[in-house]
Protein backbone atom coordinates (compact mmCIF):
# COMPACT_ATOMS: atom_id res chain seq x y z
CA UNK A 1 0.00 0.00 0.00
CA UNK A 2 1.44 3.58 -1.06
CA UNK A 3 0.49 6.75 0.57
CA UNK A 4 1.45 8.74 -2.27
CA UNK A 5 -1.84 10.60 -2.86
CA UNK A 6 -1.40 11.29 1.38
CA UNK A 7 1.94 12.61 0.51
CA UNK A 8 1.50 15.13 -2.57
CA UNK A 9 -1.61 16.55 -0.24
CA UNK A 10 0.54 17.16 2.65
CA UNK A 11 3.52 18.37 0.68
CA UNK A 12 0.94 20.71 -1.57
CA UNK A 13 -0.45 21.96 1.54
CA UNK A 14 2.91 22.64 3.24
CA UNK A 15 4.29 24.46 0.25
CA UNK A 16 1.53 26.60 -0.40
CA UNK A 17 1.60 27.54 4.05
CA UNK A 18 5.47 28.79 3.08
CA UNK A 19 4.53 30.53 0.09
CA UNK A 20 1.55 32.48 1.89
CA UNK A 21 4.05 33.25 4.90
CA UNK A 22 6.79 34.69 1.94
CA UNK A 23 4.01 36.95 0.93
CA UNK A 24 2.66 37.69 4.16
CA UNK A 25 6.03 39.19 4.81
CA UNK A 26 6.77 40.83 1.51
CA UNK A 27 3.38 42.41 1.82
CA UNK A 28 3.82 43.96 5.75
CA UNK A 29 7.36 45.12 4.67
CA UNK A 30 6.23 47.09 1.80
CA UNK A 31 3.52 48.48 4.45
CA UNK A 32 6.20 48.88 7.28
CA UNK A 33 8.83 50.70 4.84
CA UNK A 34 5.49 52.77 3.69
CA UNK A 35 5.05 54.00 6.95
CA UNK A 36 6.71 56.69 9.26
CA UNK A 37 5.05 55.13 12.16
CA UNK A 38 7.60 53.91 14.32
CA UNK A 39 4.74 51.56 16.36
CA UNK A 40 2.98 50.87 13.06
CA UNK A 41 6.87 49.52 12.25
CA UNK A 42 7.07 47.58 15.05
CA UNK A 43 3.48 46.06 14.73
CA UNK A 44 4.67 44.49 11.01
CA UNK A 45 7.66 43.60 11.89
CA UNK A 46 5.86 41.43 14.50
CA UNK A 47 3.62 39.87 12.30
CA UNK A 48 6.35 39.13 9.96
CA UNK A 49 8.99 37.38 12.87
CA UNK A 50 5.97 35.46 14.03
CA UNK A 51 4.60 34.44 10.97
CA UNK A 52 7.84 33.44 9.41
CA UNK A 53 9.44 31.23 12.56
CA UNK A 54 5.61 29.60 12.99
CA UNK A 55 4.06 29.24 10.09
CA UNK A 56 7.40 29.89 7.85
CA UNK A 57 9.67 27.78 9.34
CA UNK A 58 7.57 24.81 9.89
CA UNK A 59 6.18 24.46 6.51
CA UNK A 60 9.37 24.82 4.66
CA UNK A 61 10.57 22.26 6.82
CA UNK A 62 7.31 19.91 6.85
CA UNK A 63 7.08 20.33 3.35
CA UNK A 64 10.66 18.83 2.51
CA UNK A 65 9.95 15.84 4.51
CA UNK A 66 6.49 15.08 2.78
CA UNK A 67 8.15 16.04 -0.72
CA UNK A 68 10.52 13.29 0.05
CA UNK A 69 8.42 10.46 1.25
CA UNK A 70 6.34 11.41 -1.90
CA UNK A 71 9.61 11.04 -4.28
CA UNK A 72 10.21 7.53 -2.67
CA UNK A 73 6.49 6.50 -3.60
CA UNK A 74 6.88 7.96 -6.99
CA UNK A 75 10.33 5.67 -7.16
CA UNK A 76 12.78 8.01 -7.29
CA UNK A 77 16.24 7.33 -5.35
CA UNK A 78 19.03 9.63 -4.24
CA UNK A 79 21.31 7.18 -5.61
CA UNK A 80 20.34 7.15 -9.08
CA UNK A 81 18.26 10.27 -9.76
CA UNK A 82 19.66 14.04 -9.55
CA UNK A 83 16.58 15.76 -10.35
CA UNK A 84 16.09 14.25 -6.50
CA UNK A 85 19.60 15.50 -5.06
CA UNK A 86 19.08 19.06 -7.02
CA UNK A 87 15.57 18.93 -5.32
CA UNK A 88 16.78 18.28 -2.15
CA UNK A 89 20.07 20.16 -2.24
CA UNK A 90 17.55 23.80 -2.96
CA UNK A 91 15.21 23.13 -0.14
CA UNK A 92 18.44 22.59 2.30
CA UNK A 93 19.46 26.10 0.90
CA UNK A 94 16.30 27.40 1.54
CA UNK A 95 16.58 26.07 5.05
CA UNK A 96 19.42 27.17 5.95
CA UNK A 97 18.70 30.99 4.22
CA UNK A 98 15.38 30.93 6.43
CA UNK A 99 17.29 29.86 9.58
CA UNK A 100 20.72 32.26 9.24
CA UNK A 101 19.14 34.98 7.44
CA UNK A 102 15.39 36.03 7.46
CA UNK A 103 14.55 34.89 10.86
CA UNK A 104 17.61 36.53 12.38
CA UNK A 105 16.49 39.36 10.39
CA UNK A 106 13.16 39.68 10.97
CA UNK A 107 13.72 39.56 14.95
CA UNK A 108 16.18 42.01 14.46
CA UNK A 109 13.88 44.76 12.55
CA UNK A 110 10.96 43.92 15.19
CA UNK A 111 13.40 44.87 18.26
CA UNK A 112 15.02 47.68 16.32
CA UNK A 113 11.24 48.82 15.35
CA UNK A 114 9.66 48.07 18.94
CA UNK A 115 12.69 50.35 20.51
CA UNK A 116 12.27 53.26 17.94
CA UNK A 117 8.92 52.66 18.95
CA UNK A 118 9.42 53.37 22.14
CA UNK A 119 11.62 56.66 21.95
CA UNK A 120 14.94 54.83 21.67
CA UNK A 121 17.19 54.56 18.80
CA UNK A 122 16.53 52.89 15.91
CA UNK A 123 20.37 52.57 14.73
CA UNK A 124 20.99 49.37 12.77
CA UNK A 125 17.30 49.48 11.01
CA UNK A 126 18.67 50.06 7.66
CA UNK A 127 21.19 47.22 7.69
CA UNK A 128 18.48 44.61 9.23
CA UNK A 129 16.31 45.69 6.57
CA UNK A 130 18.83 45.05 4.17
CA UNK A 131 19.60 41.69 5.02
CA UNK A 132 16.63 40.35 5.43
CA UNK A 133 14.78 41.83 2.25
CA UNK A 134 17.98 39.98 0.55
CA UNK A 135 17.01 36.74 2.59
CA UNK A 136 13.63 36.85 1.60
CA UNK A 137 14.30 37.72 -1.85
CA UNK A 138 16.45 34.93 -2.11
CA UNK A 139 13.59 32.59 -0.25
CA UNK A 140 11.23 33.96 -3.20
CA UNK A 141 13.93 32.81 -5.49
CA UNK A 142 14.64 29.38 -4.36
CA UNK A 143 10.99 28.73 -4.14
CA UNK A 144 10.40 30.01 -7.55
CA UNK A 145 13.30 27.14 -8.59
CA UNK A 146 12.06 24.40 -6.71
CA UNK A 147 8.56 24.99 -8.24
CA UNK A 148 10.10 24.84 -11.81
CA UNK A 149 11.55 21.57 -10.47
CA UNK A 150 8.51 20.18 -8.99
CA UNK A 151 6.59 20.46 -12.46
CA UNK A 152 9.20 19.88 -15.02
CA UNK A 153 10.92 16.40 -12.93
CA UNK A 154 13.33 14.07 -15.16
CA UNK A 155 14.42 10.72 -14.34
CA UNK A 156 18.08 10.12 -14.39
Amino acid sequence: MTFDRVWALLHLFFSFGFVGTLVVADWNSRAARASQDWGQRAALFGIISRASRIAGAGSLLLSGVFGNLLSVDLGYRMATDAWLRWANGLWLGAVLVMFFVCLPGARRLESVTSAAAGGGSAEGYEAALRRWRFGNALLSLLYLTLLALMVFRWRS
